[in-house]
């Protein structure tokens, strides 16, 4: 747990803004054309993903299974390429250096779709739809029914995340309160849970599945606009990839696939 000044901000964006300098050149292309179209090296997708985020990407009670419905999508796109995915678990403060650095291939894991990174990474198309909100223990007699409730409040949210910037952009200017970022959002969930902290920040797709099973201890008490939506993301030198990956997005959506992963987790 830790609290983070908003300087950390302006470091966020100085990163995103260089980190694709950081790439040796020999490393940025680990395509192969082949006859029945295009492939990687040893026919493995190389996926970064931060465990812990559901039902995005979390483990399964036996804690070894990876499940969850980006892990559904991946698993569904490397069928159609015929490609073994290979998950690499990563904190998420440094999520985005790793594909900058070619630690893996693609990024599926819940990243928000901003400017920012349409800048420095190749973006497909948003296939989830998302908003922040303001999560409270059950037991809390005021509702939060807007931002300007939160003064005096311990606000928690996931570090170098959109919600971290959400509530230093958007709610910060509107009243005083404590900010503690977490590396795990699963983390914070937990210490509300516990009173350490009075309110989580999170995005309300994820937010929604964890409140539902609290067990009734959690509830949502508000809602930002819907403002963004998910996107998977690949280097900016690996462009034919990417293009691989969003024409079988494409067809994922025209022939069902996703309606049935988004009725099967929402």
């Amino acid at each position: 747990m830790k609290k983070i000044a908003v300087f950390i901000f302006a470091v966020f964006l100085v990163f995103l803004c260089g980190c694709e300098g950081k790439a040796k050149k020999d490393e940025c292309s680990c395509l192969e054309p082949q006859k029945e179209g295009l492939t990687l090296k040893n026919g493995i997708l190389k996926i970064g993903i931060e465990y812990g985020y559901p039902p995005f990407e979390y483990l399964a009670e036996d804690g070894k299974t990876l499940i969850g419905f980006d892990v559904d999508m991946a698993d569904e796109i490397c069928r159609r390429l015929n490609l073994k995915p290979e998950y690499i678990d990563t904190q998420w403060a440094g999520i985005f250096e790793g594909l900058a650095t070619n630690r893996y291939d693609i990024l599926i894991s819940a990243a928000t779709i901003i400017p920012e990174r349409e800048k420095h990474f190749w973006v497909t198309r948003p296939y989830v739809k998302n908003s922040e909100c303001l999560i409270v223990n059950s037991g809390m007699k005021n509702i939060l029914d807007k931002p300007e409730k939160l003064k005096g409040l311990k606000v928690a949210c996931q570090e170098m995340s959109v919600s971290s910037v959400f509530v230093h952009e958007e709610l910060l200017p509107k009243t005083e309160f404590e900010v503690l970022e977490y590396d795990k959002l699963l983390d914070a969930f937990e210490d509300l849970k516990l009173g350490r902290v009075d309110v989580v920040v999170a995005e309300a797709v994820a937010s929604k599945n964890i409140v539902k099973n609290s067990d009734g201890k959690l509830r949502v008490d508000w809602y930002a606009e819907e403002s963004h939506g998910f996107g998977m993301m690949v280097n900016k030198k690996n462009k034919e990839f990417f293009d691989v990956i969003s024409r079988t997005l494409d067809d994922m959506y025209s022939d069902g696939f996703m309606k049935s992963i988004e009725d099967k987790y929402f």
